[in-house]
């Protein structure tokens, strides 16, 4: 039924493809597909049969709901297209194929990959190139990738806010498309990068004093070393009471491998059977969290407002440490809005809360879109509120048995976030982990209790950090944790390491287009939604049967 938390719902994954267009650099005439979803998914939640999909056109506020989901992916390819960055006069970009002396900020440092450069995203301020026997500064802006020499004696020096002067090779965005790197580009610039530069020796490097900076700069840059040190102290305590491999898997389940840096053999296996989200410190391991402190709250006896108000604490602190991710994104807008919600006496949707995350999160930055961790989050939790939330009451009236009943949910849980993710998966991937199901079931009864007492171990140890008198106290709670954390762990690692060991658990597949993922999900939703109307006619007449005296 299209109620109004659905109607959002739809209305923000129109505006999202229309985002998506826009973000990826494609031609506005492929909104058609897009734009022609719209009104057949309206007609599709408006009734219980695809038959009566038409004559409902005929109605005025169907017409205007139907419309606004027409127009919605063109309002959103409008907005990110004008959100694009884009290179001015002054763009270092200019000097492509030059070599200058660059004067720059950096902001970042990206992480080491498998290549020999480190890569550092610049701010630019000066450019001075040589032109006869004089050297001319011209005042240059824009932000560049710069790469150097990971082998460089200044690779490990540069960091935050480092200000420095080198010789660089210049190269634009457009030469990537050239050598037929577009993909590439395209990622370049949604990451507001609009140059790249090519460190040309050591001996022309050298740093420049830095200027001061506001107070609110340095607050942020404070919170930021604060939020890396504790993260640092978390990581040595794990690995120190647990050894290197269980250590790092508890503290990549709280923080994400890509702080933590797990072992190659261990990562590949989680990824060959569709266990990756484990270690990304996920919306589920928040959802995690945040459930568990309302639980914890509500065996206390506290009050709502204190209940939600350590419940959002909890989910600040996750996110502090865990960082922004898509998917941990998507969970904590989520999880705030659903505070809210419960905060002001209201009562929650779970489809209107992922509308209004999706909404948000396209509003602050519509080129996130184009993320694939992104697209993957969305599409499992629409698909399994769309299909699982009527499953689940037609396996009530079926099952009566809870346990039973809950092992069947958990099964079609998977296996709907899993279809959902599919083409995805290909496109982007090229794989298949064929053990998903086992593997999944697997980790949901081990993911759930680690995660806990992984996040109150980590607490507990940040506690510690503080030098308060129950220093002491809180280590041996968080020893306790970690020991307890343990077992299930290894029963973990052992597990995927066999079925990862199997010789067809990973199915390699042919690069589809993007117009095949699009024909996937318009099938997929046609066939979702027969099946679901031909369960809910089987469940009625059971229904009547039950509730005849």
């Amino acid at each position: 039924m299209l109620t109004p938390p659905v109607f959002v719902l739809l209305a923000s994954l129109q505006i999202a493809a229309g985002s998506l267009n826009a973000a990826c650099f494609q031609p506005w005439a492929l909104l058609i597909c897009p734009s022609l979803m719209g009104p057949l998914l309206c007609a599709l939640a408006s009734t219980k049969d695809e038959s009566e999909a038409l004559p409902k056109l005929k109605s005025l506020p169907f017409a205007f709901l139907a419309a606004t989901l027409l127009l919605a992916p063109s309002f959103g390819y409008l907005y990110t297209s004008m959100r694009i960055p884009k290179g001015g006069a002054q763009d270092l970009a200019r000097f492509a194929g030059r070599q200058v002396s660059l004067e720059a900020s950096v902001e970042s440092a990206l992480p080491l990959r498998g290549g020999k450069n480190a890569r550092f995203l610049c701010t630019v301020l000066h450019a001075t190139r040589r032109i006869g026997r004089r050297f001319l500064e011209e005042s240059c802006d824009g932000t560049t990738l710069l790469f150097i020499n990971r082998e460089s004696q200044w690779s490990g020096k540069l960091s935050q806010g480092s200000r420095l002067r080198c010789s660089v090779r210049v190269t634009s965005i457009r030469d990537l498309e050239r050598n037929g790197r577009r993909g590439y580009a395209n990622y370049l610039r949604r990451m507001g990068v609009t140059s790249l530069s090519y460190v040309v020796g050591d001996q022309h490097l050298s740093f420049v004093p830095a200027v001061s900076n506001s107070s609110s700069k340095s607050f942020g840059r404070a919170f930021g070393d604060f939020i890396e040190s504790e993260r640092s102290n978390l990581i040595a305590f794990h690995r120190r009471l647990l050894g290197s491999e269980i250590g790092s898997l508890l503290t990549a389940m709280v923080l994400g491998e890509r702080a933590v840096g797990l072992d190659s053999t261990l990562l590949s296996s989680f990824r060959a059977v569709g266990l990756s989200h484990v270690l990304a410190a996920s919306g589920f391991n928040l959802t995690i969290v945040t459930l568990s402190t309302h639980w914890l709250c509500r065996r206390l006896g506290l009050a709502a407002l204190p209940s939600n108000f350590l419940g959002f604490a909890m989910m600040s602190v996750f996110v502090a440490f865990a960082g922004n991710s898509s998917s941990v994104v998507r969970a904590s807008l989520m999880c705030a809005l659903s505070i809210v919600c419960s905060s002001l006496g209201r009562r929650v949707h779970i489809s209107g809360l992922l509308g209004a995350a999706l909404l948000i999160s396209l509003a602050v930055d519509p080129l996130s879109v184009a993320d694939p961790g992104f697209q993957l989050s969305y599409l499992a939790v629409s698909g399994i509120i769309f299909i699982l939330a009527p499953l689940s009451e037609y396996l009530k009236s079926w099952i009566s048995n809870r346990w039973q009943r809950l092992f069947v949910e958990c099964l079609f849980t998977v296996s709907v976030a899993q279809a959902c993710v599919l083409p995805l998966q290909i496109f982007y991937f090229q794989q298949i982990g064929m053990l998903f199901l086992p593997a999944n079931i697997l980790a949901a009864m081990m993911v759930t209790p680690v995660t806990v007492a992984g996040f109150g171990s980590s607490l507990a140890v940040t506690f510690a950090s503080c030098g308060t008198p129950l220093s002491s106290i809180f280590l041996v709670l968080a020893s306790i944790l970690d020991w307890l954390s343990a077992f299930p762990l290894r029963v973990l690692v052992s597990s995927v390491a066999w079925l990862a060991s199997c010789s067809w658990a990973v199915l390699c597949a042919p690069q589809i287009s993007a117009a095949a993922v699009f024909l996937y999900y318009f099938v997929f939703v046609l066939l979702s939604v027969r099946l679901l109307n031909y369960l809910r006619s089987k469940s009625e007449p059971f229904s009547e049967i039950q509730e005849t005296p």
